[in-house]
């Protein structure tokens, strides 16, 4: 009986633990992805530096944007110009590879990220692929703009994302 309950004391202990809050980004999002040519260390930390300028170039396109419909015609239209900032930044780095940039609707696995739940399915989306797009993703959400959280470890990211989330009216 004594390890009986002792089992349900450590499943009712990692239960709680593993708790994930049930805040899921609508559909009134864009998400924005990159994934890597392999898992070689090489292609992570191109595929790493490369997120961190280009999610600042595009959030700084739509971080004034009133809705979804706006932040998507912002980015549908500066589509040439996002092209051209990843070739400007793959020649400057001397990185040799091939790449597809899609923008619309593109799936996305399930994701718990920091105690927040991600489902999956189709998203509105920008979705990068680098060379043979065989390695491990980066992924964020673009719009409204919570891929730069990240950068300060002082924020509770759950309450950023509710506080975000209602900011915009999502």
């Amino acid at each position: 009986m004594k390890n009986v309950l002792i089992a349900i004391a450590i499943i009712i202990i990692v239960v709680l633990n593993n708790k994930v809050e049930n805040i899921i980004i609508p559909e009134s999002s864009i998400r924005f992805r990159i994934i890597a040519n392999s898992n070689t260390i090489e292609d992570q930390i191109i595929k790493n530096n490369l997120s961190k300028e280009l999610t600042k170039y595009i959030t700084d396109l739509v971080i004034n944007a009133s809705s979804k419909k706006e932040a998507n015609d912002i980015i549908n239209s500066n589509y040439k110009n996002i092209e051209k900032y990843i070739d400007n930044y793959l020649d400057i780095n001397n990185i040799k590879t091939t790449y597809n940039l899609s923008i619309g609707k593109n799936y996305f696995d399930a994701k718990s990220y920091k105690g927040v739940k991600y489902n999956s399915g189709y998203y509105d989306s920008i979705v990068l692929s680098l060379g043979n797009k065989k390695g491990i993703n980066w992924w964020c959400v673009m719009y409204p703009p919570l891929c730069l959280i990240d950068q300060s470890e002082d924020v509770e990211y759950t309450t950023l994302v509710k506080d975000m989330l209602n900011k915009y009216k999502i």
